[in-house]
C-alpha cells in the first residue's frame, strides 16, 4: 500500500460539535507517506486478524504501520514472531526484562521476550489505520 498522491489538509483543528465551513480554511496539502513514516527503509505495513488487542484500540481488520529501527520501550505495540507466528502484543518492562502481555480468560499472562523461547521483535507500531465504527 502506497499513497503517492497529496491529500488536501485544513490547518485549522476541528471542534466536535459545531459546523464550520472547512474548506474555507483549506491551506495546504499533506503527504501520508511524509506524516506516518519516519524511517521509509524499515517501515512495513500489516493487517490485524482477531480481536485480542481491543484494549489498545487495535481492531479486526487494521492496519498497522510498524518501523523495524525503532527499540523496544516500556508499553510498546509491536509486532513479534512468538514460536514461528507473527503477533501484534503490547510489551511491557519488569526487572530489566521485557515481556509481551498475553490475555487469557481475563488475566493477564506476562512472557519474558528471550532467543530461548523463539520470541523476536519485529518492528513497533508507531500508528494504526482503522475504519470508524458506525
Amino acid at each position: 500500500m502506497k499513497i503517492n498522491e497529496k491529500l488536501p489538509i485544513i490547518l485549522q483543528k476541528v471542534c466536535a460539535g459545531f459546523p464550520s465551513p472547512a474548506t474555507d480554511y483549506l491551506e495546504d496539502e499533506i503527504n501520508l507517506n511524509e506524516e506516518l513514516i519516519t524511517n521509509k527503509a524499515s517501515t512495513f505495513l500489516i493487517r490485524v486478524s482477531g480481536s485480542s488487542m481491543t484494549e489498545e484500540q487495535i481492531y479486526d481488520g487494521d492496519v498497522l504501520i510498524v518501523d523495524k529501527s525503532l527499540q523496544v520501550k516500556h508499553n510498546s505495540i509491536a509486532i513479534l514472531n512468538h514460536h514461528g507466528q507473527l503477533v501484534v502484543k503490547k510489551i511491557v518492562r519488569k526487572n530489566n526484562k521485557f515481556f509481551l502481555i498475553s490475555k487469557f480468560a481475563n488475566q493477564n499472562n506476562f512472557v519474558e521476550i528471550t532467543e530461548d523461547n523463539e520470541t523476536q521483535v519485529w518492528g513497533i507500531v508507531t500508528y494504526v489505520i482503522h475504519k470508524v465504527k458506525k
